[in-house]
């Protein structure tokens, strides 16, 4: 095989593993099964990603994950009260009680 054919082989090939390594558009389905997984951190993205499109469960489930941090959810998710405060406002304000709920119980603790 010559090197231009051997380049070409590569190249393809680097093309087919990224586009079956790539993230579909997240959505709800994906978001669980992943988190179901193990795969926080993946989760947390798609969970932060729906959030970002009107999605009130997803800004829940996102913000619970960031208050809770690493001591849950290990070191790929890290702890970010302010992310977390933001979407569980989000989550609260489109009716969700739970978040109101993490909300207050977060309040409480400081």
């Amino acid at each position: 095989m010559s090197h231009t054919h051997a380049r070409v082989l590569c190249t393809l090939l680097l093309a087919a593993a990224s586009v079956a390594h790539a993230e579909p558009s997240a959505s709800m389905e994906a978001a669980h099964q992943a988190y179901h997984w193990g795969q926080f951190d993946r989760s947390l993205a798609m969970y932060e990603q729906l959030a970002a499109q009107g999605n009130a469960e997803a800004a829940e489930r996102a913000g619970y994950m960031l208050m809770q941090g690493p001591g849950v959810y290990g070191s790929k998710v890290l702890r970010d009260e302010v992310r977390a405060a933001a979407l569980l406002e989000q989550a609260a304000g489109a009716g969700r009680p739970h978040a109101l709920f993490v909300l207050g119980m977060a309040a409480s603790a400081d």
